[in-house]
């Protein structure tokens, strides 16, 4: 009596169909969290451009009181410019996707004591409201009539006050 010798073949690698099933659930799981990224995409714009420009208020704060000389910051567009008389120190540029509803037209003066206020004279305290499409939160930009710089958060439907 023969024995049969047994072939002992390993198999390596994927089938094309366990290939195509792992795709599938990538690309399912990939659509479901879609929409979750898209929030935080917006929410992160929001928060760096409302950032820039607290960062913006508080250098013009600063060089009023380093160089005993009045400032200004104002926005043209997209474009916000902290300015010694014409001079220009610093600029912030947002992304055109965020949108900025500033509180006064004129935009804000810091004084050489780094006491602020609104170019456009009324009202002691200064509000910028920073959002963008598809955001779950808008950041509000305060500006105290003493020139403290202040960031808050506030759900979208709220307004800055």
């Amino acid at each position: 009596m023969k024995k049969l010798a047994l072939s002992t073949r390993t198999q390596e690698g994927f089938t094309l169909i366990e290939l195509m099933v792992v795709v599938t659930l990538v690309a399912i799981l990939a659509a479901l969290a879609m929409p979750s990224f898209t929030t935080q995409i917006a929410n992160q714009r929001v928060t760096s451009a409302a950032q820039d420009l607290q960062t913006l208020l508080q250098f013009a704060r600063a060089e009023s009181v380093y160089k005993r000389t009045q400032s200004t910051v104002t926005a043209t567009g997209q474009t916000w410019q902290a300015k010694d008389g014409a001079k220009v120190l610093r600029e912030a540029t947002v992304s055109d996707v965020v949108s900025i509803e500033p509180g006064s037209s004129g935009g804000l003066i810091f004084d050489v004591t780094g006491q602020a206020k609104p170019a456009s004279g009324g009202g002691t305290s200064y509000t910028a409201s920073v959002s963008a499409p598809n955001a779950s939160r808008v950041q509000c930009l305060t500006v105290t009539g003493t020139g403290l710089v202040r960031l808050k958060s506030a759900a979208t439907k709220q307004a800055c006050s």
